[in-house]
């Protein structure tokens, strides 16, 4: 989860000095001092038996017919790609606004392989040269004795969904190691199998979760008009990390079906009940009853994701102990009042601020921003209103406006700022393995590469004919009888 303190996000906030890690899209705009209602009662929980804070939905939420359960956790996964500090301890202290020896965000899978085999022998399987380590079952990830997961960046452990998430990159990473690339041996064999594996993972997180993301037309706009050759030194927007690309909190669903067996809550209604295997926190092994049957989260038939928009699941805005520190107060245990303090702290510009900059062509008109928040008035908090965007321009089906635009730019312009990246390399370059269509990549493909004989029956998505249909609203509730006298 976000919401704690990330290195480099003491922002420089002038036009004119080096944006080190984190720096502003919008350098020249005003920043957001005070919302109305306050971070607390927009974002926070209501009362036990009482009406529902404002953003707070129900358990169940509304399915997203276009973006199916396991995109959320491929977000989270590539959002710990991008933001993957490996600058050691010693330089941490001396460059404490990470100004300088700063690791730049890249779509290049560092949260998996490290700093590689040399380096980082611990994720290795000194068996097979180059192969990554994988534990007894080949289901849970790597662990010590003490159960800690043996892994590039300790934050994949942080669920049991995008723990097991990152065990299918290891094995997809081994096929290819193993059936993919040419036995010459050592280093160079596997450089040949990480280039593969990083080319097909930035496919899918340009032409699959970006597209289902943002919608074609937002990926192809910033795609025509971006100049590799004017893209500056790599940086993460403060604007992207602390409020666009937390739309994927609004995604969460209260409760996941992982197997024929049945499923679990992603958070225990009671926050400071201990971890359960009837829950998804991570951080501990992982036990049979909750390993995963992947058809239930990508494809066809996947369970659905939640639509984006401005309610988050009630168990968001009471996070567990663990999640959470055992003495967070009830305030600050909720995700949404969280993000929308972090935004403040961040000094990041008003939705409209931004929209008006931008004047783009997909615009929230401003009589819709604060519809259905009591007492909601005045310039909105980044975060909420590009949440608010998706839920009126696309019926919460994706982003657009602000939202889509930040996205979007933002990850093409990371990726044309590495030029080991398939996109500054090669435009034109189409994914190479076997694939249920050629010439591209999905992570359905994925998954039958990584799991061979024991991937289960998925039938692929086409991205670009995407079903639309939301489901039929929710009857209102039936009154009751008064009592008979």
């Amino acid at each position: 989860m976000h919401g704690f303190e990330n290195r480099g996000l003491s922002v420089p906030q002038g036009r004119f000095t080096d944006t080190g890690r984190f720096g502003r899209m919008f350098p020249e705009l005003r920043s957001l001092k005070t919302m109305v209602p306050p971070a607390d009662v927009l974002g926070g929980a209501g009362p036990d038996g009482g009406p529902p804070g404002p953003m707070e939905g129900p358990g169940g939420g509304v399915d997203n017919p276009r973006i199916k359960a396991g995109y959320t956790f491929l977000g989270q996964f590539i959002d710990h790609d991008l933001t993957l500090d490996a600058t050691s301890i010693l330089e941490q202290q001396i460059d404490l606004n990470a100004t300088t020896n700063f690791r730049t965000p890249a779509f290049e899978l560092d949260s998996l392989y490290g700093r590689g085999p040399g380096a980082s022998p611990a994720l290795y399987d000194r068996n097979c040269p180059g192969c990554f380590l994988l534990s007894e079952d080949g289901f849970d990830l790597p662990r010590n004795r003490q159960g800690t997961a043996i892994i590039g960046d300790h934050r994949n452990d942080e669920n049991r969904i995008i723990g097991q998430l990152h065990v299918l990159f290891l094995k997809f990473h081994n096929r290819v190691m193993r059936d993919f690339t040419s036995d010459t041996g050592g280093r160079s064999r596997f450089e040949d199998a990480q280039t593969i594996v990083r080319w097909h993972y930035q496919w899918i997180v340009l032409n699959e979760f970006l597209v289902r993301t943002v919608g074609r037309a937002a990926v192809d706009a910033v795609l025509g008009s971006t100049d590799r050759a004017k893209v500056c030194s790599p940086y993460m927007p403060v604007e992207f990390s602390g409020a666009a690309y937390r739309f994927g909190h609004s995604q969460i669903r209260a409760f996941y079906p992982i197997n024929a067996q049945g499923g679990a809550a992603i958070f225990p209604a009671d926050p400071t009940a201990p971890p359960a295997d009837n829950d998804l926190r991570g951080g501990r092994p992982l036990p049979e009853i909750l390993r995963i049957d992947w058809s239930r989260f990508f494809g066809v038939a996947a369970t659905r994701g939640k639509l984006i928009d401005t309610k988050l699941a009630p168990q968001l805005l009471k996070l567990p102990n663990g999640v959470v520190p055992p003495d967070t107060s009830a305030a600050d245990r909720s995700l949404a009042v969280r993000n929308l303090k972090r935004g403040v702290d961040l000094r990041l510009p008003a939705g409209q601020t931004i929209a008006n900059f931008l004047a783009l062509p997909e615009r929230l008109p401003d009589s819709e921003v604060w519809t259905d928040v009591p007492g909601g008035a005045g310039l909105a908090p980044l975060w909420f209103y590009i949440l608010r965007e998706a839920e009126f321009l696309h019926d919460g089906q994706h982003m657009g406006g602000v939202g889509a635009h930040i996205v979007a730019q933002t990850f093409v312009d990371i990726l044309l700022a590495d030029k080991a990246s398939f996109l500054w390399q090669d435009r034109n370059w189409t994914p190479t393995l076997p694939s249920a269509h050629p010439g591209r990549f999905t992570v359905t493909d994925l998954i039958k590469l990584a799991l061979g004989d024991d991937a289960p029956d998925i039938e692929a998505e086409n991205v670009d004919n995407l079903p639309t249909e939301l489901p039929p609203p929710a009857p209102p509730p039936t009154p009751t009888a008064p009592p008979s006298s």
